[in-house]
């Protein structure tokens, strides 16, 4: 009877054991690489659902149709990685043009890295075009004009010729864009108060220097805080960075260019180098939550906001934007109203939906009679068309059509997805390093921008995670 006992005991250490190692390993995933599946039969507890439910059916036989576009899902995680590849098993139902993935990389301004799962636009016009492919990179030709993507780059054709598609294009804007005196600094300036984050193009001359000056107002509609970042790049590189904190005090690369007047809720911040920069477009970015309106920006040069601009307040307002497509958005009930632009007219009847409209002319002219609107598109805004500047390269979306916008050439990072027993399977690889985590979370996005009708069936989300091992991180301690 003592040695049964001794045996069950036994037994029951050697399960208790097994759990141990198994938690722990997955706890802390030695060898650096692990892999989570959700195929909608049961609850997963790494990934979580697709949310939010208006968005989604609910999942039925082992699939879920996504019916409104973003949808969104967490990756719980016991421990950072250095990368996740996504592999979503699929159909597209409605023939969605576009579907991307994206991982979340900064929570404040909402920004997700997106790389694409199916673009039905370029696989369309790999039919009909002539394609040339090297690795994951692939250069379509209307027209068969040249022999490798190299040659295409050194003897590039105008640039209204090209589209881009999940490719950064600094090698086309550093030798495509030739920009000349006609550009020259705009004197009278009207501005409209902007809320939260935005860009926006500015040019410089030869000779000329940086000078902008900023005015902002903490609304202190939340308890956060709401700091706030200013940063200029040149050709997508960082090249100047302010930080000025929510209470008022500043932290500086280069003090000596800025200044803080800070009190009743106003705060002013210049941005300027004293140093002479190159001639050309520069970027500038400032980085808030939705607390600090930008009340006023002082400067001789030109400003053009890059896809998106939040428009505070005011009535009778006019913008103008270079975009073909716009989406409007507001939250407040008190904004809903008729929009006129380039020539339609939209109806923002909802709060928190958007709504879009196709423009046809080259510049349009958007006039919204009453402020807190959100207005979003593929090109850049402006409060005059003498500001209008968009160095930027056509990017296809879901609203692209190369016949009509006489596009001769595309250059894309693209892979088609494969297809398997009726279903469409697709992989995105993301770089993990510095982006958005919270309570051991990765957010990830799936978005189907040109969802009318129908639905997307996802079947399956497989992600691989790779990390450092628990022996690479001894070694990183060590030293």
């Amino acid at each position: 009877m003592i040695k049964f006992k001794l045996t069950i005991r036994t037994i029951l250490w050697f399960i208790l054991t097994i759990i141990t190692i198994c938690l722990f390993y997955l706890a802390i995933v030695p060898f650096g690489k692990i892999a989570y599946v959700y195929d909608f039969q049961k609850p997963s507890e790494f990934i979580l659902p697709l949310t939010p439910v208006e968005r989604v059916e609910p999942a039925q036989n082992g699939s879920q149709k996504i019916i409104g576009d973003p949808v969104y899902f967490s990756l719980r995680t016991p421990r950072t990685f250095d990368t996740a590849k996504i592999r979503i098993k699929y159909k597209n139902n409605s023939n969605a043009p576009l579907i991307e993935a994206g991982v979340l990389t900064d929570a404040k301004v909402w920004n997700y890295n997106l790389q694409p799962i199916e673009n039905q636009t370029l696989d369309k016009l790999a039919k009909n075009w002539t394609v040339v492919r090297e690795g994951d990179l692939m250069l379509l030709q209307r027209n068969k004009n040249f022999e490798n993507i190299e040659e295409f780059l050194k003897n590039l054709p105008g640039k209204n010729e090209i589209a881009l598609y999940n490719y950064d294009g600094k090698e086309l804007n550093s030798k495509a864009l030739e920009f000349n005196s006609v550009i020259s600094p705009s004197t009278n300036k009207e501005f409209n108060s902007i809320r939260g984050s935005f860009q926006f193009y500015t040019y410089l001359k030869q000779g000329e220097k940086l000078d902008f000056k900023f005015s902002f107002q903490d609304l202190n509609e939340s308890a956060e805080s709401d700091a706030i970042d200013i940063n200029l790049y040149s050709q997508d590189k960082l090249i100047l960075s302010r930080h000025l904190d929510d209470n008022g005090e500043l932290a500086s690369l280069r003090p000596e260019s800025v200044q803080d007047f800070g009190g009743q809720g106003i705060r002013n911040q210049e941005l300027g180098i004293r140093e002479k920069l190159n001639e050309g477009v520069y970027k500038v970015e400032v980085k808030g939550n939705d607390d600090i309106v930008t009340k006023d920006i002082q400067t001789k040069q030109r400003l053009s906001f890059v896809n998106k601009i939040w428009l505070n307040e005011g009535e009778n307002l006019k913008i103008f934007t270079d975009s073909r497509f716009i989406n409007v958005q507001t939250v407040n009930p008190g904004s809903l109203q008729k929009i006129k632009a380039g020539g339609g007219e939209l109806d923002l009847s909802e709060t928190y939906k958007q709504f879009g409209l196709k423009l046809k002319d080259k510049i349009s002219e958007i006039n919204i009679p009453k402020g807190d609107v959100i207005l979003s598109g593929d090109g850049v805004f402006a409060f005059s068309p003498a500001e209008l500047l968009n160095p930027g390269i056509r990017k296809i979306d879901a609203n692209f059509d190369a016949d009509t916008e006489g596009i001769n050439y595309i250059l894309a990072r693209y892979q088609s997805p494969r297809e398997e027993n009726g279903w469409k399977i697709a992989e995105a690889e993301f770089n993990l390093k510095g982006v958005f985590r919270q309570f051991y979370k990765y957010s990830f996005m799936l978005s189907v921008p040109g969802l009318k009708s129908g639905d997307v069936e996802v079947g399956e989300i497989k992600v691989e995670l790779k990390g450092r091992s628990l022996g690479e991180k001894i070694k990183e301690g060590i030293r």
